[in-house]
């Protein structure tokens, strides 16, 4: 079992670095991690922006959008033609989760935000909480199906069995929200990276072992910024 501890992270950063992602850089908190990126963003960059709380936590999201000439806009918010037509030189994002071994798991509904991770924006920028380590590739593959998943498919209302009753069925709904799985084991050949891990629990995700308390936080924590983004979630349509 992992828990975000240091060791872990340091396991982590050496892992990526080996596997040659371009910045790994490790800083304490939120705060750190939001100037830590704005340096790496340029003034007139387009910022394209997964569907991540992990960024919406930090804070991050609102300060760009303060910068008045960085265009953000959220791949899965736009028609196919208008984002074609949008593309971004930066896309920032999370994973849902990282092995110890250096390997980036994320699972979506629709493949945007996976697609956006690997090819066609000159470099990605990952903001990555230390509740998203885990030991393995499998390790990573349940806990996004058995924990983060039905937590997002509940709070999302989306209209999936996971979302009803909170356990994963690997059902054949359309609804489904785990329908494409991706695992970046070495950086993408044409893809500029940048990964930020921070010494936060950040974003939705935990191990069912660790204590009720700190379960708990992240939760409330993701409860918290989703009621601030209520009004502007349109669910994927089936």
């Amino acid at each position: 079992m992992t828990t975000g501890s240091n060791q872990d992270i340091k396991a982590v950063v050496k892992s990526l670095k080996a596997n040659r992602f371009d910045t790994v850089e490790f800083v304490e908190d939120a705060d750190t991690a939001v100037r830590t990126v704005l340096d790496m963003i340029p003034p007139e960059a387009k910022v394209g922006m997964g569907g991540s709380m992990t960024i919406r936590q930090t804070g991050l999201r609102d300060e760009l959008i303060k910068r008045g000439n960085i265009q953000m806009f959220r791949p899965g918010q736009v028609s196919f033609e208008e984002f074609l037509r949008l593309p971004s030189d930066i896309f920032l994002t999370s994973s849902n989760a990282v092995t110890l071994d250096g390997k980036l798991v994320n699972i979506d509904a629709t493949g945007n935000r996976v697609a956006q991770m690997v090819f066609g924006p000159q470099k990605v920028i990952m903001v990555i909480g230390q509740n998203k380590i885990v030991c393995d590739v499998d390790e990573a593959i349940k806990r996004v199906k058995y924990v983060i998943a039905p937590h997002h498919g509940m709070t999302m209302g989306i209209q999936a069995p996971c979302a009803i009753d909170g356990r994963c069925t690997d059902c054949k709904s359309p609804g489904r929200i785990c329908n494409i799985t991706t695992i970046i084991e070495k950086k993408p050949r044409m893809t500029e990276y940048a990964i930020v891990l921070v010494g936060q629990d950040l974003g939705l995700g935990w191990d069912p072992d660790w204590p009720a308390e700190r379960k708990e936080r992240i939760v409330s924590a993701y409860r918290a910024e989703w009621e601030k983004e209520r009004a502007t979630f349109h669910p994927p349509r089936p």
